[in-house]
């Protein structure tokens, strides 16, 4: 852990600036300043990925498929300092469509041919963890299966 410690404002000003502009805006140069260099995303759609190349990567090709993708908050950002670590928590709305290149990076199927108009709207929460100012760790539950269901990916649920 670094010696310098973090306020839960400064946390939560640090995922703030990291949501609104990788998420946000796809501005994937943002976890070079923001983010350990092997720090780990998680989200069951998509599986875990490792280190800033591999999250850029991750979401330059989510958005050559999906490139109307959008995130964006949907309620305040929840900071705290535990003997555990430094966390932040947040709640999020996001989706978009199926009109770029197929998509194979997600836990069940693919979308194997180029845009095919499929348009997916889900809700998630994320959990991250900081050390030093720095984003180690980014935990989320991302409404996979809702989002699966809407690319045609699992069957009939009685919600959608």
């Amino acid at each position: 852990m670094s010696a310098t410690k973090f306020t839960p404002d400064q946390n939560r000003a640090v995922i703030a600036r990291y949501f609104a502009e990788y998420w946000g805006k796809g501005n994937v140069d943002i976890v070079d300043e923001l983010c350990a260099p092997d720090y780990l995303i998680h989200y069951p759609m998509h599986g875990p990925v490792r280190g800033r190349e591999a999250s850029k990567k991750m979401l330059r090709d989510f958005r050559a498929s999906f490139p109307d993708l959008t995130f964006w908050g949907v309620g305040p950002l929840i900071a705290e300092n535990t003997r555990e670590g430094d966390f932040v928590v947040g709640r999020w709305d996001g989706g978009g469509t199926h009109t770029g290149a197929p998509f194979a990076d997600l836990a069940l199927g693919s979308l194997d041919t180029a845009g095919t108009g499929k348009k997916m709207r889900f809700t998630g929460t994320t959990v991250f963890r900081l050390e030093g100012g720095k984003i180690v760790e980014e935990m989320g539950e991302e409404g996979a299966l809702r989002a699966l269901y809407q690319l045609g990916l699992v069957g009939d649920l009685r919600w959608t």
